[in-house]
């Protein structure tokens, strides 16, 4: 590739949604050459405090790079975009600016590819990538691809392509230099936003230069994220396209019906075969029920979200999405595409997704990972304890989030497994809070015994009787859950009804000054630790991975009496008494949590699963299963009540759309077993 333009800079408009700023930043370092890098503009349009504590981390992590340029008031998308122009026309070390939303994550080299197309045609002022969602340019993503798939496609089937664009699109998009010096700034009669990049580029077009689209290029974009709601989208857009038409109605005519004639999305439709379709995943996570109120499933996708960002092919298999409402850079596979998947590995995520997934893996030929992330024999108050068993002897490697699991596993069962502790989202929560007056508790009631609500509902009462001067926040699943009677009236009680969203657990928890878990068994635990990177101390229960990152009396107080309601309320004055001790105690739940980043944990995900391959395919131990393949082979047929109770359980664990698989599952271990 030609070097011979200088760098870039990128102009990032921000107004709230830190969630997908961390991404945005995140992809475009990792996916962006250094020496193409100037300059990261982080133009923050007077954001929340949860948005503006989540900038100050991407600037300390990546220094110089960044220059956070903040609003004291809001001074809507086209004059902040307008201000961060004429910041980097300042600035003599770039040749051209992307302008990047929020929402909208570039792949593999973006930039290098956009910057090679203006410099094999110096008269292009504007170009912009194929999108996931961009108005007349998008490409929905294929069932089973991520983006980055998606761009890799393009490229290897259109590299060095690029078309007259009719309308550019502003999510992502390359502006030279030389087109600023000509056309000059964004109008901002078009005020909050929508409509301002299409009068631009036909004020480009105007003045000689050429607006393009690049169909080797192809970025994830979500769209809507920082706008608010669709009826003050619909205004503005109404609006905007009537100053626009007024404007330039006869030259879009125009131009659209020659872009009619060469429209570049319905080229690469009707370029791209069904065999480029076909969908190939390295890692595949059978993940049945994608739901909101289940951490296994956060802890799924994102971990697919880092891999797929940095270039590396996963993907979910699920039966059922159920409102879930997080972040995924890829289009999940439904089962009943499973015929059609080329997948070089498949991760059970549950115990019961083990039997579905051990058959697959049989069908094609590939290692079985079971991704363990609690200690499951105990669920369901171990009435699936050998269920639970037996998955771990299907499994050719078992990959696990603490010191805790993988003991238990080579203690009792004789397992050896991988760590790779669990995640968090840093850059979203560090924070300290420096008010010393806010006295807040957090209470996350989940909904199960062994999460201990029943200690929680006992604190809460007790807090009740004894507290002045707090706020209780009471986070809780079971809509017909009754509460204790707070009659207190120098303590406020907040009712939070969940599942809620991470965004809104995190900015509690940085409001809040105490974190309390009672849970009885935890795999990792990971809300206490995202307690920790956000400034508050946690009280937890002596549950077993929680010990993967406590330090008692250091970063939180850990209660070895775990049924003791009293034990905790005691640690929990200490700290409402104690300011210093509070203080010591943030700082170092600052320093313990900041190792867990997911920034430095998916490589390690990454070289995990490279390292396994068919070669790995062992016997299942097969040998070692006897007692176990007999019970489940005769499971149904037996007539006693516990075999009964446990047949139903398994049943309505594994969804129904499955079961035909369990029975081809059974009958081809009984005949391993028999032969």
């Amino acid at each position: 590739m030609n070097l011979n333009m200088n760098k870039c800079d990128v102009i990032i408009p921000v107004y709230n949604a830190p969630e997908w700023v961390k991404l945005c930043i995140y992809a475009l370092i990792q996916n962006t050459p250094k020496e193409y890098l100037n300059k990261i503009y982080l133009l923050d349009d007077n954001s929340g405090n949860y948005t503006k504590n989540c900038l100050n981390n991407l600037k300390q992590k990546y220094s110089s790079m960044i220059q956070i340029e903040t609003n004291k008031q809001n001074l809507g998308f086209v004059k902040n975009v307008n201000k961060g122009l004429k910041l980097s026309i300042k600035d003599k070390n770039a040749d051209c600016i992307l302008l990047l939303n929020t929402d909208c994550l570039v792949s593999k080299n973006t930039i290098p590819k956009l910057m090679a197309h203006i410099e094999k045609d110096n008269n292009i002022g504007l170009i912009c990538p194929i999108s996931s969602n961009a108005a007349n340019l998008t490409l929905e993503m294929f069932e089973g691809f991520s983006y980055t798939q998606m761009d890799e496609l393009l490229e290897k089937k259109f590299s060095g392509m690029s078309f007259d664009a009719c309308t550019v699109v502003g999510n992502c998009l390359m502006i030279t230099k030389k087109c600023i010096e000509k056309v000059g700034f964004l109008d901002e009669i078009y005020g909050m936003g929508y409509g301002e990049e299409t009068d631009y580029h036909f004020k480009t077009l105007d003045k000689g230069l050429k607006a393009k689209v690049a169909i080797d290029t192809y970025v994830f974009h979500k769209a809507e994220v920082s706008f608010g709601t669709s009826k003050l989208k619909q205004e503005r857009l109404s609006k905007n396209r009537k100053i626009f038409f007024n404007r330039w109605g006869k030259e879009y005519d125009k131009c659209y019906q020659q872009y009619k004639k060469n429209d570049p999305v319905e080229y690469i439709k009707r370029n791209i075969t069904e065999n480029d379709k076909k969908i190939t995943v390295s890692t595949l996570f059978y993940l049945p029920d994608i739901h909101q109120n289940a951490g296994g499933c956060h802890m799924v996708s994102d971990m697919i979200n880092y891999m797929v960002i940095n270039g590396y092919s996963a993907n979910i298999l699920y039966h059922n999405i159920v409102n879930y409402k997080e972040i995924m850079v890829f289009n999940p596979i439904h089962i009943k595409m499973i015929d059609h998947v080329e997948v070089n590995q498949i991760v059970s995520t549950i115990w019961a997704s083990v039997y579905p997934a051990y058959q697959i893996a049989l069908d094609k030929k590939i290692p079985l990972i079971n991704f363990v992330q609690g200690y499951e024999p105990y669920f369901e108050n171990a009435n699936i304890y050998g269920l639970v068993e037996l998955s771990y002897k299907l499994s050719d490697s078992i990959l696990t989030i603490s010191n805790y699991l993988s003991n238990k596993l080579k203690n009792i069962f004789g397992y050896s497994s991988k760590i790779i502790p669990n995640a968090i989202h840093y850059d979203l929560l560090h924070h300290v809070n420096v008010n010393k007056e806010v006295r807040t508790i957090t209470l996350i009631l989940r909904g199960s015994d062994m999460k201990g609500d029943f200690i929680l509902m006992d604190l809460a009462k007790l807090i009740n009787n004894r507290c002045k001067n707090l706020t209780l926040n009471i986070v809780h699943m079971n809509p017909y859950i009754e509460f204790p009677i707070f009659s207190n009236s120098a303590i406020d009680v907040n009712l939070i009804k969940g599942p809620l969203e991470r965004a809104k657990i995190h900015e509690l928890l940085q409001q809040s000054d105490i974190y309390v878990d009672a849970s009885i068994n935890e795999g990792f635990g990971l809300t206490a630790l995202e307690a920790m990177a956000a400034g508050c101390v946690p009280v937890t229960s002596n549950s077993f991975g929680i010990l993967e990152y406590m330090n008692d009396s250091k970063n939180g107080f850990i209660i070895n009496e775990v049924n003791d309601v009293e034990k905790y309320y005691s640690k929990i004055k200490e700290l409402l008494e104690d300011k210093e001790l509070l203080k010591n105690m943030r700082e170092e739940g600052r320093k313990t949590s900041q190792f867990y980043d997911y920034d430095n944990n998916v490589e390690k995900y990454i070289k995990y699963f490279e390292s396994i391959d068919n070669s790995f395919i062992c016997e299942k131990n097969i040998t070692e299963q006897e007692d176990s393949i007999i019970r489940i082979r005769t499971l149904a047929n037996k007539k006693d009540s516990k075999a009964k109770k446990i047949a139903y359980r398994m049943n309505r664990i594994i969804p129904k759309s499955i079961k035909e698989k369990i029975k081809k599952i059974i009958t081809s271990l009984y005949n391993l077993y028999q032969h």
